[in-house]
């Protein structure tokens, strides 16, 4: 859908379409559970004797959104179809950054597992960790073993069991597919009254080109757009020996080496993924504001010093890989009304992805970077 609107979009009307096809369909998904993005990671918090009962109503939940969701047609003759994960066990969350930028990420095995799992699963299907299949009701699910310790794919409607009442819960959500947790740092802001302090800190995660529009009053649904940005997209993966705590420091050391890299050549740090043992950081130069005519020299040269600051000390990384992409990409809000985020996302970004796949442990580049800057900055 992204790519046809890429090639498509010729006005602002085409782009508040795009905006309301993902918040509209977002919300509709939310308003049976929780999210927010092109991937939705919902949180619930139960108590270890609990959890096979959330399982269960969890796994209901999921069917009847793949029935009335499983398959969105849009108008503009690309459906959008859903994948189902769910993974249940322990998890941690974690804060890194610096005083004025922050970011949530949710780190531990379980995540894994339920990324697996989403990544198992076709369109239309949902599919359940090992860990959460031995924790479930089992009698209750008619399912088909997909791979020996690693995940079964439901089979069945489990229409014999009570609906669930998921809209009178407010759920706490983030980032990713599903996943349930022995948290106690949940994120509850929604439920508070206006704090300024509290909003102080929430503050620190926002992106600063986005916060500037807010503060000037500008209304949130009028900051989307298709915009040609650079993309760098840095993937480390750390030894499997590493313990958790090692772990959140390195990625807390890198965090900052990026921003303060990036930054001085009008590039930010957007998003921070997890997997397994390492982390993504997506790097974004070209955002409202921070547009310059060398961008992608700028976007080289951090990329180059990020690999050499991350490959330098081999007892911290195991491999360092870089992909670098040019093109028009959509920025801006989506999400439900409650809960929406800013976000870029298009082919480019899938295209970045991909190269970290294809190319592991290298700086690579898509063609729409120019040969001339390649030369200039080597």
């Amino acid at each position: 859908l992204m790519d046809r609107f890429s090639l498509t979009c010729k006005s602002e009307r085409d782009m508040d379409k795009l905006a309301h096809i993902f918040s509209y369909y977002i919300s509709d998904i939310v308003w049976c559970w929780a999210p927010e993005g092109n991937m939705l990671l919902a949180l619930w918090r139960v108590e270890q004797n609990q959890l096979s009962d959330i399982i269960t109503l969890v796994a209901k939940c999921s069917l009847e959104i793949q029935e009335k969701f499983g398959i969105y047609h849009t108008r503009e003759g690309q459906d959008l179809q859903l994948k189902i994960g769910l993974s249940a066990g322990r998890i941690s969350q974690v804060i890194v950054g610096d005083e004025r930028q922050q970011y949530l990420l949710v780190i531990g095995r379980d995540v894994d597992d339920v990324r697996l799992a989403q990544r198992l699963a076709q369109a239309n299907e949902i599919v359940l960790s090992w860990n959460c299949w031995m924790l479930c009701e089992q009698y209750m699910f008619e399912v088909e073993i997909m791979r020996e310790d690693e995940a079964v794919k439901v089979g069945v409607t489990l229409s014999f069991l009570p609906k669930p009442q998921i809209l009178n819960i407010n759920f706490p959500h983030g980032q990713g597919p599903f996943i349930f947790l022995f948290s106690e740092t949940l994120r509850t802001a929604l439920e508070l009254d206006p704090h300024s302090d509290l909003d102080q800190k929430l503050r620190k995660h926002i992106m600063k080109n986005l916060l500037k529009k807010i503060d000037e009053g500008q209304p949130v649904e009028y900051v989307s757009e298709f915009r040609t940005v650079t993309l760098v997209l840095v993937s480390l993966e750390f030894h499997k020996t590493a313990w958790m705590l090692h772990l959140c420091h390195l990625i807390q050391e890198s965090a900052l080496y990026i921003s303060t890299v990036i930054e001085k050549g009008g590039g930010q740090l957007s998003r921070i993924f997890m997997f397994e043992k390492g982390c993504m950081f997506l790097c974004v130069f070209g955002l409202p504001g921070d547009k310059k005519p060398d961008e992608c020299a700028h976007a080289l040269e951090s990329s180059f010093s990020i690999f050499s600051f991350c490959w330098e000390n081999p007892a911290k990384t195991k491999l360092v890989s870089i992909s670098i992409t040019n093109g028009p990409v959509f920025c801006g809000v989506v999400g439900a009304v409650a809960r929406h985020e800013y976000t870029v996302i298009g082919p480019k970004v899938s295209l970045a992805a991909r190269m970290i796949t294809a190319y592991p442990g290298l700086v690579a580049l898509t063609s729409g970077v120019s040969p001339g800057i390649i030369s200039m900055c080597s």
